[in-house]
């Protein structure tokens, strides 16, 4: 006899287990019940005190997008009054660029809801991308642009070769092709390198937008990724933050849930699914526990533990144990360190733009060239370390416009830049990078910000890939049902 019965059972406590849960419980009227390994629910949505006591840094996501959680917002109105709130620096990107000491600042929605000043900003490099940036942004705020992205981002698979899905997306087409990005056959083929350097002039526009491709897991020299680097460049001004950190955001779900009838169990580790004639009745936790799912079990982890961790590989078609085990997971691990300052970063760049100071995703580079960002993807995908001159980390300080994430009159600013897989080095290896990498990372950014030396420092939170796989799962895999 099972421990316990719910209609839906969850495997994992993070982002996507919440949400889901709030569809099935108010929607779909079931009971759910969620197990989370670990000692609290939230999974990435976290937000510690880690560079120094009373600074905050998120220890995963930093960027959230508006459309992230638009049906949350709509369906459960509640959740922005319990701290889901969104919010956006006055930039919301930009570069910084060493040798010629200027910028481009792109600003955010919040602060140039037209455009028109990024477009000034832009014209400063090129004036034929000011207009096709305006052109490209009256795009993407067009109904037929945000339905056929609704479409890409919530439809599920099956759904999208719907004929309404098909005609939306034809709808869409005269303006794609008004606005001058031609979706012919040598686009979608194209890499995201490629179709930047067609579609604008200026190497300081093309890095924005190929930096920002990087931190969605593109590697901008990969063919078949041309069409999406239109979608990046349309998405810069939209680029925020979580108001309070991440972290916000699971303690507004839970506080729905709670109220909903959801019932959580931390510190319990799932060992296996229960399968019984080919169907998933259940679960097992390492204590020995059995949990039993009326109507479904659902994971939240990775492809590869789904498969051969929990379902068993003795339950899986042959097909699709390959399938998983050619997942390739090692593009996008990240060195992504959090430091506690006294004063804010001041940018030589200032004294082009005195904005680019506020900016959420700032990109520093030694001189426009998007080479140095193509390489960085190259030495990435050798699992090495590329040359100082070529790194491209991005920088930003979340208290410049929230307080929340540091004392009073002090700051804490975070980088992001890719790194090797953890399987790259052995651990002794590993505990020396992070030290190198952050004095690499204070040498650099002094030549951009003379302020940002160790003396302005008062604490740092040195997270790497090997960090990352400290946790059970940072898998990139949608929620599965079994």
């Amino acid at each position: 006899m099972a421990d316990k019965t719910f209609d839906a059972v969850i495997v994992g406590g993070g982002n996507k287990a919440l949400l889901l849960a709030l569809y099935l419980i108010k929607y779909g009227g079931m009971s759910v019940g969620i197990f989370e390994r670990r000692h609290e629910i939230g999974g990435c949505l976290a937000t510690e005190e880690i560079s120094a006591p009373g600074f905050r840094g998120n220890t995963h996501a930093n960027i959230i997008l508006p459309w992230y959680y638009a049906p949350i917002w709509r369906d459960f109105p509640e959740f922005w009054d319990y701290g889901a709130q969104w919010e956006q620096h006055k930039c919301s990107d930009g570069f910084v660029f060493r040798d010629k000491e200027n910028c481009l600042a792109i600003y955010s929605h919040k602060h140039d809801p037209t455009q028109e000043r990024t477009a000034k900003e832009i014209a400063r490099f090129s004036e034929k991308d000011a207009e096709t940036w305006l052109n490209l942004q009256s795009v993407a705020e067009s109904d037929e642009y945000l339905r056929v992205t609704m479409d890409a981002l919530f439809k599920p698979v099956e759904d999208r070769g719907l004929p309404e899905v098909a005609q939306r997306q034809a709808d869409i087409f005269p303006k794609v092709l008004e606005a001058g990005f031609l979706p012919d056959s040598l686009t979608f083929k194209a890499s995201s390198m490629r179709a930047a350097q067609e579609w604008f002039d200026s190497p300081e526009l093309q890095s924005c937008i190929l930096r920002f491709a990087v931190s969605s897991v593109i590697d901008i020299n990969d063919s078949g990724s041309g069409m999406m680097t239109m979608g990046m460049g349309a998405t810069l001004p939209t680029i925020g933050f979580a108001r309070g950190g991440t972290h916000q955001i699971a303690h507004a779900a839970h506080q729905i849930l709670v109220q909903l009838g959801c019932q959580f169990f931390t510190n319990a580790e799932v060992d296996r699914a229960i399968i019984e004639n080919g169907t998933a009745t259940g679960i097992r936790l390492t204590d020995g526990s059995e949990i039993a799912a009326r109507k479904l079990v659902v994971s939240t982890l990775s492809p590869h533990q789904l498969i051969f961790d929990l379902i068993g590989e003795e339950h899986v078609d042959d097909q699709t144990k390959r399938r998983v085990r050619l997942i390739q997971d090692t593009f996008g691990c990240l060195m992504w360190y959090s430091f506690a300052v006294h004063e804010a970063p001041i940018y030589k760049a200032e004294a082009f733009n005195p904005d680019i100071h506020e900016c959420q995703w700032l990109g520093l580079q030694p001189d426009p060239d998007p080479m140095h960002i193509a390489r960085e993807c190259l030495y990435e995908r050798l699992h090495k370390f590329p040359p100082l001159e070529d790194y491209a980390p991005t920088v930003g300080c979340h208290s410049l416009v929230d307080p929340s994430f540091a004392p009073p009159g002090k700051h804490v600013v975070q980088n992001e830049q890719l790194a090797p897989p953890a399987t790259a080095f052995s651990e002794s290896e590993w505990l020396e990078i992070k030290k190198r990498y952050a004095d690499e990372l204070i040498t650099l950014w002094q030549d951009y910000a003379p302020n940002m030396t160790w003396d302005n420092v008062i604490g740092v939170d040195t997270n790497s890939a090997f960090d990352h796989c400290r946790m059970k799962n940072l898998g990139t895999g949608m929620a599965s049902t079994l």
